[in-house]
């Protein structure tokens, strides 16, 4: 039995994949099996993968039809044999030591969970996340507050203490979800690894395609895994200090990403009918006028920004042509707010 077994869901990553397999192979720690799972692939990634099982003993090579990065890893989950559990996507990049130091931290600590900083490129500029002390000396806090289960292939798991797969039914946050329900599950001890091991590459792709057939569940049902982590927290402010984030997280970063996405290209009927799904959702319209009133009554809230602010009167007042057209100029809209 290895001590860690890595599951990298492979769907036309032809392009990144020799890459991403290859940085996983260098790492200095080597009792681990990488587990790749073609779900589908079509681009000729299928061969790729029978390639770099032949010329390394550690790789190995399952062939699915394709039902999405939920039931690939799944599948992978199902099939390892490992102590931990690690998740890589197919077109990233880990350091040489990411195993090696990440298996040092669990094991050190005895912990549940094993996370490390990791670093962003989009549109060919990297940017890191590194993790933060809010110095509020409340451990359910921290991990909210930064987000700490919004990703899942910066860490190990133990692999025994995964009692929720990932949820196959949705289209969003289904990461997210798996993460927030492994924490709510086994409030783990976490070992973190303060060193940027993880390379995470951002894509430009659209989003229209994925959101359709309620796949705005994924967004609610993250909310709602957050709500029941966040009542573990015994300090009344912090709680709702948390709610808050939580909120802000739900509303302005997941639902602003879908509208950056929506933005790209031509404007279309669908398109349009997706942003009017958003604005006209109960529960979106209750949490941003909450995100706004809560930032006045406390002044340790997170301040909204102008650009927030903006998309909040313009989902209010359901403009959903403006905010489509705000959302595509944003960009160019940010150094000007950001003074």
């Amino acid at each position: 039995m290895c001590e860690i077994s890595i599951v990298v869901p492979v769907y036309n990553k032809k392009k990144y994949l020799t890459n991403t397999v290859q940085s996983i192979l260098n790492q200095t720690f080597t009792e681990f099996e990488l587990l790749l799972i073609d779900d589908g692939s079509t681009d000729g990634s299928g061969k790729i993968c029978d390639c770099l099982a032949d010329s390394d003993k550690r790789v190995k090579v399952f062939h699915t039809i394709n039902q999405g990065v939920s039931a690939a890893r799944n599948y992978g989950i199902r099939k390892a044999g490992g102590k931990y559990i690690g998740f890589v996507d197919a077109d990233d990049y880990v350091d040489k030591t990411f195993l090696e130091k990440l298996y040092g931290a669990i094991e050190e600590k005895n912990a549940g969970l094993a996370v490390c900083d990791y670093y962003e490129i989009k549109n060919r500029k990297k940017k890191n996340h590194n993790h933060r002390n809010y110095h509020s000396g409340n451990i359910v806090f921290e991990v909210l507050r930064q987000d700490l289960q919004c990703i899942v292939w910066n860490k190990l798991f133990v692999r025994n203490k995964i009692k929720h797969l990932f949820d196959e039914k949705i289209s969003t946050c289904e990461d997210s979800i798996f993460c927030a329900r492994y924490y709510y599950d086994n409030n783990p001890k976490i070992a973190y690894v303060n060193e940027t091991l993880y390379g995470y590459l951002v894509h430009n792709d659209g989003l229209t395609s994925t959101l359709q057939n309620k796949s705005f569940l994924g967004i609610n049902k993250l909310l709602v895994i957050n709500r029941k982590i966040s009542d573990r927290i015994n300090d009344e402010r912090l709680r709702y200090l948390a709610i808050h984030h939580i909120y802000r997280v739900y509303y302005f970063g997941i639902y602003t990403y879908i509208f950056e996405n929506l933005s790209k290209g031509p404007m279309d009927r669908e398109k349009l009918s997706i942003i009017e799904q958003i604005i006209n959702d109960r529960k979106y319209q209750r949490i941003i006028k909450y995100i706004i009133k809560y930032s006045r009554m406390d002044r340790r809230a997170e301040r909204a920004s102008v650009t927030e602010l903006l998309l909040t009167l313009l989902s209010i007042l359901k403009l959903k042509r403006i905010i489509y057209v705000f959302s595509k100029v944003r960009k160019c809209l940010e150094p000007l707010t950001n003074r």
